[in-house]
């Protein structure tokens, strides 16, 4: 009875720390975004937090759409955060759009270029 009792109490506790670890979840962001095609021509850049420190996205639209998305000096790790530095930026110029998948074990880094990409393309929306 006591074996049961303890093992009962602790996967109470795994299951409590489960879900205080999910509460800790980053919140979606929204972006006002006109559709693709329809972005004012120029180059904009945003400035982001990575895993090891802020670094610049710089988008260039031309005719309306993303023909570059270029990642400035940055401190992010070459295995884990240079793979998303060196696979998002082609991604999104493919896509049209920042909503593209992160790069597995970059999230951090992914994220950083994603929010920095939607930034510039709200900044090429509102110039219309």
């Amino acid at each position: 009875m006591k074996k049961t009792i303890s093992i009962l109490t602790i996967l109470s506790c795994i299951l409590l720390l489960a879900g205080c670890g999910a509460s800790d979840t980053k919140q979606d962001k929204t972006y006002e975004i006109a559709e693709a095609g329809t972005w004012t021509d120029g180059t904009y850049t945003e400035t982001v937090k990575g895993k090891k420190g802020d670094f610049e996205v710089t988008v260039t639209i031309e005719n309306g759409d993303i023909v570059s998305v270029t990642v400035g000096d940055n401190q992010e790790t070459p295995d884990k955060g240079g793979a998303a530095i060196a696979q998002l930026p082609e991604e999104i110029v493919a896509a049209q759009s920042y909503d593209v998948d992160a790069v597995s074990g970059a999230t951090v880094t992914s994220d950083g270029i994603k929010d920095a990409v939607a930034r510039c393309l709200e900044k090429a929306s509102q110039t219309q």
